[in-house]
């Protein structure tokens, strides 16, 4: 799934929710303080920090997808579990140190 389709898919699928003040909850006092508010779901709070995360990311990187997604689809990518293995480990052994550290 392209991510600009994950995106898409993201903005039909949120609403935003907008509430006017109703008479009666506003004391007569109060009555020009009234507004309208806005709500936005966190289907829609994601799609904005998701966005954030696109514009900041290099187009270095989205090259190297593209390079990748090509080489999988010519089924010329290849794993090597054990060094994602490795790599993983290491990531667990340094987080637990950074928590056995503080």
């Amino acid at each position: 799934m392209k991510i600009a389709d994950a995106v898409s898919q993201l903005k039909t699928d949120n609403k935003v929710d907008v509430r006017k003040s109703k008479p009666e909850d506003v004391s007569s006092s109060n009555a020009a303080e009234a507004s309208d508010r806005v709500e936005l779901s966190s289907g829609s709070r994601d799609a904005v920090k998701m966005n954030e995360i696109l514009q900041s990311t290099p187009p270095e990187r989205a090259e190297m997808v593209e390079e990748l997604r090509a080489q999988v689809e010519r089924g010329e990518y290849a794993v090597d579990s054990r060094e994602v293995a490795g790599k993983m480990l290491l990531n667990l052994l340094s987080e637990q140190k950074s928590v056995l550290t503080e």
